[in-house]
């Protein structure tokens, strides 16, 4: 790993993070199944802090990162915050958008309350994630890697040995929801056709939607979910 002006190696100013921070009852971990996930997750083993760790299991992840933490994250704990997903919180939402990621918070955000939680977020990934901290007390979050770049985490991936989910070698670049608002079109029309049971269910939910709409007198510019589903894959 690259050294800092300190002389460390950039996991071992990483490691000393997690240790500063330990809190008495231990960190919530929050595990994914992505590469980042997969690093923060051994950082905190050599740290030799106490933490627990956490899958929020999700509806749209790929079945590929189910059977990647089965098989080797048997001790992470599965909580189910999303279950019901395409049922009242679609029918109330609708499509989650960009602006409106409703999505999120009950799916990636859920768990660790009033816990100080151990996140693979990195700063290289998105302007907004850019402007964090490494420590944040108003969020109760611990970013270790925030000031990794993509070379720093496939270099540690790499020394280390460590498992990743089969689909990096298969050409992904980042791993999470299917059908996620941030994917481009092409992005979306992949997808698809990648994991059609998960498109299947989104068009599906679309489809509920727009009847209850019909149903219940309300506006909409979408005739059918189809419509609706096809202008939102088309990223407009």
């Amino acid at each position: 790993m690259q050294l800092t002006f300190e002389g460390k190696t950039i996991d071992q100013l990483s490691i000393d993070l997690i240790r500063a921070y330990e809190p008495k009852e231990g960190y919530y971990l929050g595990f994914s199944g992505g590469k980042d996930s997969v690093v923060i997750y051994d950082l905190a083993v050599r740290s030799g802090v106490k933490f627990d760790a956490h899958y929020n299991v999700s509806p749209i992840d790929p079945p590929q990162i189910h059977q990647f933490i089965k098989e080797y994250y048997s001790k992470i704990q599965w909580d189910y915050h999303a279950r019901g997903f395409f049922g009242k919180p679609f029918d109330k939402h609708g499509l989650p958008l960009r602006i409106q990621r409703w999505c999120c918070e009950l799916i990636k955000e859920a768990g660790g309350k009033d816990r100080l939680k151990i996140l693979g977020m990195r700063r290289a990934e998105s302007n907004t994630r850019s402007k964090y901290k490494c420590y944040s007390e108003n969020y109760h979050q611990l970013l270790p890697i925030l000031n990794w770049s993509n070379t720093d985490v496939w270099q540690y991936i790499g020394e280390q040995s460590l498992a990743v989910c089969p689909l990096y070698s298969e050409g992904f670049t980042r791993i999470g929801c299917v059908l996620c608002p941030f994917t481009s079109k092409d992005e979306a029309k992949y997808q698809i056709a990648k994991f059609p049971k998960i498109a299947t269910a989104w068009k599906a939910a679309a489809g509920r939607y727009i009847q209850a709409r019909i149903e219940r007198g309300n506006p909409t510019e979408f005739q059918t979910g189809e419509e609706y589903f096809n202008w939102w894959i088309s990223r407009k």
